[in-house]
Parts: C-alpha cells; structure tokens; sequence
C-alpha cells in the first residue's frame, strides 16, 4: 500500500456488479470491530481504482453479508439517503 500501510480488503457482496460504476462509499457499521480500524480511509473501487471512503453508518446491518455495504447514491434510496448524510457525490 501507500505510505508503507499494509494492503487491506473490505469484502462488499452485490448481486448487482453493473452498479459498481456509481459506488461513492463503502459503508460499516461504527461498532463494528471488523472495520472500525478503516472508518475515514479510503478504498479502491474494482476495475476503476477510484478512491472512495470507508464511512460509518448505523443503517449498515453487521450480520448481513460481509457487513460491509457498497453505496451507490444514483441507483438506491436507501444509499441516496446515506449519501446525503455522509455528503457523498454521486458517481
């Protein structure tokens, strides 16, 4: 990784890839101890290596999944909503 970080993975499962395009965040739960050391760095999106920011919401459901959650503003209103509380753009 940069910066001498070592290079870390958040697992984020879609059963829709053709979203990916428009991710602005990958979002967490805040108590969740998988991820906390992540909250406020940041990722790359696959295929595009744009970076997009780890946030944490309460919204996120730490059982399901990964308990990580791709946010995809344009294509979601569950993720619109979270991007306007986290003020993500919209990809």
């Amino acid at each position: 990784g940069e910066d001498g970080e070592a290079e870390e993975f958040i697992p984020v499962a879609t059963t829709r890839p053709e979203t990916i395009l428009g991710d602005s965040a990958v979002c967490v739960h805040p108590e969740d101890d998988r991820y906390k050391h992540l909250i406020g760095r940041d990722v790359l999106v696959p295929i595009q290596g744009r970076r997009i920011p780890v946030i944490a919401d309460a919204y996120v459901d730490r059982e399901f999944g990964t308990g990580a959650l791709k946010i995809t503003p344009a294509h979601d209103f569950n993720d619109f909503e979270i991007g306007q509380r986290h003020g993500l753009e919209n990809h």
